[in-house]
């Protein structure tokens, strides 16, 4: 099952990945779900979280390349 979250993961944009990321954050807020389910949100958030973090991280390497390739 979780190989099957990170594929659709990955298919999702790194700005839909935040607003999920931001929906995840309204609801652990809110605390107003079960606690089964706020621990599943919490999970989900982590990876996304991690998910957006790498995302971040190559994005910023090609920005390096190409600014060392233009100097």
């Amino acid at each position: 099952m979780q190989n099957k979250m990170q594929d659709k993961m990955q298919d999702l944009s790194f700005e839909e990945q935040l607003q999920r990321l931001e929906e995840i954050v309204e609801v652990l807020d809110d605390g107003e779900a079960a606690l089964d389910e706020m621990l599943a949100l919490y999970e989900e958030g982590m990876r996304r979280s991690q998910y957006c973090r790498e995302y971040l991280e190559k994005a910023e390497q090609k920005v390096t390349l190409i600014q060392t390739q233009n100097s």
